[in-house]
């Protein structure tokens, strides 16, 4: 640890020195000096634009369902929406905006359905050693940002959209881009009655009926201001988003019980920054307050109004995150990335006993560069002490080669060792939480091999990896025989697997054809050898859009797989769901500025459920209009 914190002083000195002797002129470009220093390569994967932007009246939910290989698990529309990345569970995919981790400290989780995707700029995807910088992602990580661009004039781009189920939506933001000076605030607002009809399956025969109780509203508010001086840049931005859901009942069977289910979650994430860029690095600090409220409220009771539940659950989460990070070239093309981060956690709720506070000091180093022309390697370390205990050490390799015989190709093979601290409700929640809770400790091993290639006018990208986890002390909550559940660390869970990613694009003068999808194969067993529930083995994407002059037209197929619901087999109802195919078709047009596109999801109607006993809508349209300076 000395050894550590000796070396991080000592290239913070040198950092400090560069900076006092080279003085670069300021650039009309991005945010920032031309002559940075290059990003370390990691396992990422970018998500086109184009596709945030088409698709930014939505969640973040949609966006990864119909684009990304990781699996959403979905209550439907307004309802939770978590994240299953290689085979893990949600609390096994970290979120970061900005750099900074949003992981609630309650859940140790993010609900997707709360993240208009209007809000966001730039989506990525990093798995191996791209999950290095943090803890908590043994599966992978979703990474959000926000763009900065200088010296673009007025900003201003406003949305509006009317679907289905009196679904409305309304999406501005407005701005002005100077020389040294961005400003900018976005704003949206969505709501649905959420009340479409579905097939019954509880009941026996089936029914047709009408979904209840499922209205929700949501609003979200993000100003942001960037200064820009001549080797350096301040950075101020609040994300503020306030949700309101009613929940829908299951579906209703002949106990004929009802509900009435409310989830109330607001949060804001506010962060200051400051970089300072020099000829061969940059160093950068910043802060941040986060703070989440939620008040989840549940009456469940019978036709001569008998209470059956009754739940009324308030937390409040504060989060400060304090982070120093350097960039620093070295030689040639070695370059070391170096960082330490002090997060503080404290969360209130009536389901603890008093507020619980926890506290991490992180301290992470990468060194990368070029070993020959085609040979590349990656090196981490990292060392978190949690609440003054040392949690170990956990380092990653990563390894690309480029072969001479095939231009275009490269081959990466990786290593990463990472950890995840128990959440608070794991530890803390009244009654059940265990606090004797062990870490869960991940390991993995990757291998992929992907190429670029062109042929005259078509551009094809395609990767294939395969990927080895094993996760140890994996935290499972269990019944007990008094009526509450209870979390374990349970016996090693092993996943592996494999991901297909396809991408073409080809242009023939007026024409733009394009196409790209995912498919995904992931095993993963505990001592019991049976599959983890709600984690399809196989589960795909297809986006294809074709362009012309004006007009656009897209497709889009979403294919999920067999999902167990319950490791007992012998259960009567409920221990699997069928897998489910659904189609969407848009056609768009450009006039001028505006847009406007006619949207039809699940063209087939087809009748399906996500999670066991949740109705899904079925076919359903949407309008959207739209201006962009």
């Amino acid at each position: 640890m000395k050894r550590l914190l000796i070396i991080l002083a000592a290239m913070l000195s040198l950092a400090a020195k560069a900076q006092d002797t080279i003085i670069l002129q300021s650039v009309v470009v991005s945010a920032s000096p031309i002559r940075r220093v290059p990003e370390v390569e990691v396992m990422e994967r970018k998500m086109d634009t184009s596709v945030i932007r088409r698709l930014s009246t939505v969640s973040m939910s949609q966006l990864l369902i119909q684009h990304s290989p990781v699996f959403i698990k979905t209550y439907g529309p307004g309802g939770m929406a978590t994240a299953s990345f290689r085979g893990t569970t949600a609390s096994h995919t970290l979120v970061q905006w900005n750099g900074f981790q949003i992981n609630a400290p309650s859940l140790g989780q993010v609900d997707f359905s709360t993240i208009p995707v209007f809000m966001t700029d730039n989506v990525s995807l990093k798995w191996g050693s791209g999950t290095s910088e943090n803890s908590g992602g043994i599966g992978g990580v979703v990474d959000i940002k926000n763009d900065v661009a200088f010296d673009k004039g007025l900003i201003l781009d406003l949305k509006q959209n009317y679907g289905s189920f009196n679904t409305l939506g309304s999406f501005a933001s407005f701005g002005f881009s100077g020389k040294n000076h961005f400003f900018r605030i976005k704003a949206c607002r969505s709501s649905s009655d959420n009340d479409f009809t579905y097939n019954n399956i509880g009941v026996i025969p089936h029914q047709t009926m009408k979904q209840v109780n499922g209205e929700f509203i949501d609003y979200g508010l993000m100003p942001e201001y960037h200064l820009r001086f001549k080797n350096s840049r301040i950075s101020i931005s609040s994300w503020n988003q306030w949700n309101d859901r009613n929940s829908p009942q299951i579906m209703p069977n002949v106990n004929n019980i009802n509900t009435k289910e409310n989830t109330k979650y607001n949060y804001s994430r506010n962060f200051i920054s400051y970089k300072n860029y020099w000829n061969t690095g940059e160093l950068e600090v910043k802060s941040s307050y986060f703070f989440e409220l939620q008040h989840y409220f549940l009456n469940s009771f019978t036709d001569n109004g008998n209470v059956v539940t009754n739940i009324d659950s308030r937390n409040r989460a504060d989060i400060f995150h304090q982070i120093v990070s350097l960039r620093q070239k070295l030689y040639k093309s070695w370059r070391i990335n170096a960082k330490v981060q002090w997060d503080n956690e404290s969360v209130g709720s009536n389901n603890y006993e008093g507020t619980r506070k926890r506290d991490v000091l992180s301290f992470y180093a990468a060194l990368s560069g070029d070993v020959t022309r085609r040979l590349s390697m990656r090196l981490t370390l990292r060392n978190d002490i949690v609440d003054w205990r040392s949690a170990g050490f956990f380092p990653t390799a990563t390894a690309v080669y480029k072969p001479r015989l095939v231009e275009g190709m490269s081959i990466t093979v990786g290593y990463s060792h990472n950890y995840r601290s128990p959440s608070m409700n794991d530890l803390y929640w009244n009654p059940g939480g265990n606090p004797d809770l062990r870490p869960e400790d991940g390991k993995t091993l990757d291998a992929n091999v992907s190429i670029e290639k062109t042929f005259g006018r078509l551009e094809i990208e395609c990767s294939l990896g395969t990927y080895y986890s094993e996760v140890d002390d994996w935290i499972q909550w269990k019944p007990t025989i008094y009526r509450f559940w209870v979390p374990e660390n349970v016996a090693k869970v092993v996943a592996y697997g494999s991901e297909l990613h396809l991408k073409a694009r080809m242009n023939i003068n007026d024409l733009n054809l394009s196409l790209s999808g995912n498919y995904v194969f992931s095993h993963t067993t505990d001592d019991s050898g049976l599959q983890l529930i709600y984690i399809p083995r196989h589960h795909a994407n297809i986006f294809a859009e074709m362009k012309w002059k004006t007009w656009s037209v897209t497709y889009t197929l979403e294919f999920t797989g067999e999902r167990k619901t319950s490791m007992n087999a012998d259960e009567f109802y409920g221990f699997k769901l069928n897998p489910y195919t659904l189609h969407h078709i848009s056609l768009g047009k450009n006039i001028g500025r505006f847009t406007l596109e006619l949207i039809v999801r699940n063209i087939t109607d087809v009748d399906y459920q996500a999670v066991l006993w949740r109705a899904m809508p079925g076919r359903s349209f949407e309008l959207s209009a739209g201006f962009k300076l």
